[in-house]
């Protein structure tokens, strides 16, 4: 895979490519109100007059001859394929024609039931797609997505904010930039000579703006490491060699954040803090979708060494944390209230990073590859929904989903060229049985014995939002206490999952609302409800262990039963003990309890399994049932006194990561040991 340094485009040719049409002065604060929608009725009505693009269909014709002269690959076809659904599910939403053009242009989201005032990043990859297919649909709709952009969300002071109404936080700045300046540098040619200027000009004021903003302190870590890709495309679109040196400069202060081990950190505050288990703020969602892809490409474009051999390090270490499907293990990050189980709800995507440094590890090509086959797996109505079973579920899919990761696969399209498929599809980490693997950071452990994979984690970060208002430390969070946060089967997929501790919108532009059906936290625990609920996924200060032999793993766990916000019950101290064994052919789940309380309900160990649509329960006896599913069934025993409770009959699901599932819960009695046994056939 070989990664283009120049300008690259998709239609060249001697013919000239016209777009006149009036357009709205993108930047100006003495521009009035009423001379803004009469310039944008102009454009709309020139648009529709059908005068854009004279002369496109035979120049889009000759590159489509050419191309079909040199077939493409199927993982590049995966790519180009995935880009268009996702193009042409945002134009299905693509306000047009309003009463009202304070909506024209913009991205109606059915799931959060309002315009998401980043959805002018969508410039880019329907930019690319007006280039791409000649067809005018698609150049009407990125104008129309930045003219409802520069309306509603664009500031005098150069920034755009995040949202109309729920945020004005004006970090988001850096990613309309990318977005913009990638248009530009790849597209640009197909706007007239106004409007590409007009779309300059508002790069230039956008630069300026975040040259006065962002600092590596700015938000969390996210937002400087972006900054040094936004800097370094304004210095090559605008010609300022100034935005050059400032992306150099934050790029070096972000090397600062990697620990050794190779984990970026700075998805919390303060950025290099450290809990009192030694861990620090990381949250694998944004490091693979939205950072490490960022710092790649600018340290590929500046021809920077240092930054990319720190890179090249870092995407090693979270390779080791994407699961055989393609998903991203983020069970455990301090941000994973936005997991999506194929990565993260508003960031960009892995692909272009893992694509472009793929030259230096082959396996980064197959890293983006599955997870593209996942996510293609997840559209549906050319949306990316929020996780596998948000579908079946019959929830909504937010748009951010796809405006943001559209512009990722634009990028891969733009600036790598695929080389011949290998013969046989590289193996990643989590293929191989490894038997244990301790990473001390995020305080998590990872196991691979025979066909099971499992991550335990301890994790001790707590997040605190800084950003928009929402949650704040009210209690919703990544799991820990030694919970079991993942399990996964080779031949079967996923079986166990974490969710957050309690689903609360931390970030409420951000997040989807849970609608009406079944919904419960996904994670394996010991639960206690007296007023509060009480579970053993809350204790930061667990003490948990893991032994590795030549034919098991086992973790073992013991800490207090606390609440989401980390309270003790007043009354009384409830003490857990959960282990896990994982053999090649078993995996046992135990877990006890001190005492049982004197009020509130009995004491239970609830391990949902994750149930995919179709797949479904025979029930053997009370002890024992079997979740049959699509490559095998699973057994599901226990030696729990009065067996399994009935609610495993019926499906409950979580918006984080996205999965429906079969909730088996058991009695715990005082002092006595409780086992759920989890086995493939």
């Amino acid at each position: 895979m070989n990664f283009k340094l120049n300008k690259s485009v998709c239609i060249h040719g001697k013919h000239a490519i016209v777009f006149s049409v009036m357009k709205t002065q993108i930047f100006s604060g003495a521009i009035t109100r009423r001379e803004l929608l009469r310039r944008s009725a102009a454009s709309a009505a020139t648009l529709a007059a059908g005068v854009a693009f004279p002369g496109l269909a035979s120049i889009t014709a000759n590159a489509e001859g050419a191309a079909a002269s040199s077939p493409q690959s199927s993982e590049q076809r995966l790519y180009a394929e995935t880009l268009k659904t996702w193009c042409d599910g945002l134009l299905v939403r693509q306000l047009t024609k309003m009463r009202d053009p304070d909506f024209d242009g913009g991205l109606l989201c059915s799931a959060c039931a309002f315009i998401h005032g980043r959805c002018g990043d969508a410039v880019y990859p329907l930019l690319r797609m007006a280039h791409t297919t000649g067809e005018t649909k698609y150049l009407r709709a990125a104008i129309g997505v930045h003219e409802w952009s520069q309306a509603r969300v664009s500031r005098s002071d150069g920034s755009w904010v995040n949202d109309v109404t729920l945020s004005t936080w004006q970090g988001i700045t850096v990613f309309h930039a990318i977005a913009l300046a990638e248009a530009l540098e790849h597209h640009g040619e197909v706007l007239d000579a106004s409007t590409h200027a007009q779309w300059k000009d508002r790069l230039a004021a956008a630069a300026k703006f975040l040259d006065g903003f962002i600092s590596i302190e700015t938000g969390n870590v996210n937002y400087p490491v972006t900054a040094t890709l936004a800097f370094q495309l304004c210095g090559q679109v605008l010609g300022e060699s100034r935005y050059f040196d400032r992306a150099s400069s934050l790029a070096h202060q972000v090397l600062d954040q990697f620990s050794p081990d190779g984990f970026l950190f700075g998805e919390g505050h303060p950025l290099n803090g450290v809990s009192p288990k030694g861990c620090r703020p990381v949250d694998m969602g944004y490091n693979v979708e939205e950072s490490l892809p960022s710092l790649a490409l600018y340290s590929l474009l500046a021809g920077d060494k240092p930054v990319q051999q720190q890179v090249v390090a870092a995407m090693k270490t979270h390779m080791e944390f994407m699961l055989p499907d393609g998903a991203w293990d983020n069970s455990f990050g301090s941000r994973n209230y936005k997991w999506s189980w194929w990565g993260s709800r508003t960031s960009d995507g892995c692909h272009p990073g893992f694509v472009l440094m793929s030259k230096f590890d082959p396996r980064f090509r197959e890293v983006a590859r599955r997870n593209l086959e996942l996510m293609a797996a997840c559209t549906h109505d050319g949306l990316l929904y929020g996780g596998p079973d948000f579908f079946a579920h019959g929830d909504l899919p937010c748009i951010h989903h796809t405006f943001t990761h559209a512009k990722a696969l634009a990028t891969v399209l733009d600036r790598a060229t695929f080389d011949a498929e290998p013969i046989e599809r590289p193996k990643l980490p989590r293929d191989e049985a490894y038997a244990l693997k301790t990473f001390s950071t995020v305080g998590t452990r990872l196991a691979a014995i025979g066909p099971w994979r499992a991550t335990v984690t301890e994790y001790d970060w707590e997040y605190s939002e800084h950003v928009q208002p929402g949650a704040g430390n009210l209690g919703g969070g990544h799991v820990s206490g030694g919970a079991l946060s993942l399990l996964y089967h080779m031949q079967l997929g996923p079986i166990l999952t974490a969710s957050m501790t309690e689903y609360l919108m931390v970030e409420i532009a951000n997040q989807q609302q849970f609608r009406e059906g079944p919904h419960m936290d996904l994670t394996p625990r010991i639960e206690y409800v007296s007023g509060a609920t009480l579970t053993s996924l809350n204790d930061f200060k667990a003490a948990v262990t893991a032994k590795q032999s030549a034919s098991e793993v086992v973790f073992d766990a013991q800490g207090m039963m606390l609440t989401n916000a980390r309270v003790a019950s007043p009354s009384e101290e409830i003490l857990y003990h959960t282990a896990y064994r994982i053999s090649e052919t078993v995996v046992e789940i135990v877990a006890s309890v001190n005492e049982l309380p004197a009020r509130g309900q009995p004491i239970k160990l609830i391990v949902p399994v994750i149930a995919r649509e179709g797949e479904r329960v025979e029930q053997i006896n009370s002890h024992t049932v079997r979740v049959i599913k699509p490559k095998g069934g699973l057994t599901v025993t226990t030696d729990a006194l009065s067996g399994f409770d009935a609610s495993f009959k019926e499906k409950t699901f979580n918006l984080v990561p996205g999965f429906e599932a079969f909730p088996f819960t058991v009695l715990l009695a005082a002092g006595k040991e409780a086992r759920i046994r989890l086995q493939a056939s």
